[in-house]
């Protein structure tokens, strides 16, 4: 694969010391930015492989083709098309959605030269793999807070079908895990100094960071320094039967199913029929939050995620791992009743046995803490669902990086107003206004107006005291490997999650930073999940 180090401009070692031109030519292409007077030159809308379309539907990605016209970098370019979306710009979303996704966007300084060595950040959008749930992020208040001395870098990569569609076709005439491959490929494409790289992501961006550090069995590429992973997003693995019978669904519901090659002609089929079997699947009765999973290949995803991080086979860098209070509030079933939790939960871990539900039930009991307009049990099936799927894989994976390198860890619990009164306490990527700002949400449409209004506007208002814990921490982390070094006044020395062979973690509050242990009760439900979730397939 040909790497083309776009950034070579800013961190190469050279004779020549100029000012970044917001004009930039790389070995197939020239890109015109925008440099604008709050001192940051943007590249938005960089391609860094060929459009995933036609023949290239379901391969590895591949090298973009040369072209001579001088391309426009001044605007973002399509969000990568997800479960449930329509081609175009959508009434509620605003985003335009297409198939032609494979995009990097950098801002950086505008007075970066090439002799800077700037540190990155290198963010990996979340949305469980099925959708892009956080893209077009404005990160100028993050590269800015500390002197315009940050890049950061963020990108777009294949989610849903497209990007984890499975089974016997896809696995001999294509390539299983397109969308981690994408992520690799413009991990690759950026080059820069792997010695000041720091990947990042929440959720399910989150889990593709601790995917990105297990790829090859551990194998270190050289891509990156450190990792920062908001919510981590776990699930069971999904097996190759089952991985089977999506990919069967998927043909019929696209018009191919009793095509000769059904995966050519799946290649060949029109974007809207696609869309069509481009759906959330199944693996009970009641539909699961989302079935777009990776899966085991053998190459980039040699085992169980999580197992591979027991076992070892992990890029040793250090981290933050973080968590919000109420991971599940956003996802949970309102629940009325044990059974109904039990309904949810299986319906997401569908390994799960009776023995295991009652054991759930028992650990997830009727809560006191009620929450408005929610039904009694809600709460515990949202309790079950943040710890099986974000909060106890970000402990697990606290705890095998953190035994011979350094982990930091942080609960973040506060919340909004509006949030509070909706019933949903700390959401889940809540603390995402607070890491890079009240700015760096996207203005897209009604959701837009929404993610906004609830998410980021209130770290601009009542939330103000967290940002700057926050952001510091994140940017000192990005600069030095330390989330102390550049630290707010307002925040204590942030210790590793396992010094004195504890596991400790910070909890964030507008009030300021406290220190917990986690709770043994905690550790006991984690270490039972994390069996479950690390040795399991979803059938």
């Amino acid at each position: 694969m040909k790497t083309v180090t776009l950034l070579a401009v800013v961190f190469a070692s050279v004779s020549c010391v100029s000012a970044l031109s917001s004009k930039i030519s790389l070995d197939y292409a020239t890109y015109q930015g925008t440099a604008g007077f709050d001192g940051i030159t943007r590249f938005l809308g960089m391609q860094y492989a060929a459009p995933p379309v036609g023949d290239l539907r379901w391969k590895a990605p591949q090298d973009p083709a040369q072209t001579t016209a001088v391309q426009s970098a001044a605007k973002f370019k399509d969000v990568f098309i997800g479960v449930k979306q329509t081609v175009g710009t959508g009434l509620i979303g605003g985003f335009n959605y297409g198939e032609d996704c494979l995009y990097i966007s950098v801002i950086t300084p505008s007075s970066a030269t090439n002799t800077s060595h700037l540190p990155v950040l290198f963010h990996i959008p979340g949305g469980g793999f099925a959708q892009l749930a956080d893209p077009n992020l404005d990160f100028t208040d993050f590269v800015k807070t500390f002197g315009n001395n940050i890049v950061a870098v963020q990108i777009n990569y294949r989610v849903g079908g497209l990007g984890f569609l499975a089974g016997e076709e896809v696995r001999s005439g294509g390539a299983l895990n397109a969308g981690l491959l994408d992520q690799r490929q413009a991990l690759q494409w950026f080059g820069g100094d792997p010695n000041r790289v720091t990947v990042f992501g929440g959720s399910a961006g989150a889990g593709s960071v601790g995917l990105q550090m297990t790829a090859y069995g551990g194998r270190d590429d050289g891509l990156f320094a450190e990792a920062y992973a908001d919510a981590p997003a776990y699930s069971e693995v999904n097996s190759d039967s089952y991985s089977q019978f999506q990919f069967n669904n998927f043909a019929t519901a696209a018009g191919c199913g009793s095509a000769t090659d059904r995966l050519s002609c799946l290649r060949q089929a029109d974007i809207a029929k696609i869309q069509k079997a481009n759906v959330v699947g199944n693996y009970t009765d009641i539909a699961a939050q989302s079935t777009s999973n990776p899966v085991i290949d053998g190459t980039f995803v040699q085992d169980i995620p999580l197992r591979l991080f027991q076992t070892g086979h992990f890029v040793n860098v250090p981290m933050i791992v973080g968590d919000a209070t109420d991971e599940g509030t956003l996802f949970a079933a309102n629940a009325g009743s044990p059974e109904e939790v039990s309904e949810f939960i299986q319906a997401n871990v569908p390994s799960l046995t009776e023995a295991n539900l009652t054991t759930i039930n028992q650990f997830y009991p009727l809560m006191a803490a009620q929450q408005p307009f929610h039904k009694a049990h809600f709460p515990s099936a949202a309790a079950a669902f943040g710890e099986a799927t974000f909060i106890c894989p970000g402990l697990t994976i606290s705890s095998a990086v953190g035994a011979s390198n350094q982990v930091w860890n942080y609960r973040f619990d506060q919340s909004s107003l509006a949030l509070r009164l909706a019933g949903y306490g700390v959401l889940h990527a809540f603390d995402t206004g607070a890491i890079f700002g009240p700015n760096a949400g996207p203005m897209a449409g009604l959701l837009g107006i929404v993610e906004n209004g609830l998410v980021f506007s209130s770290f601009a208002g009542e939330n103000a005291n967290v940002v700057p814990i926050m952001m510091n921490y994140a940017i000192s982390f990005v600069r030095t490997q330390d989330p102390n070094t550049y630290k707010s006044g307002f925040a204590p020395n942030w210790q590793t999650y396992n010094k004195d062979g504890g596991k400790q973690r910070i909890v964030v509050r507008n009030s300021g930073v406290t220190y917990e242990d986690v709770p043994a009760t905690q550790q006991t439900r984690c270490a039972f999940w994390t069996d479950i979730i690390a040795n399991s397939f979803a059938e």
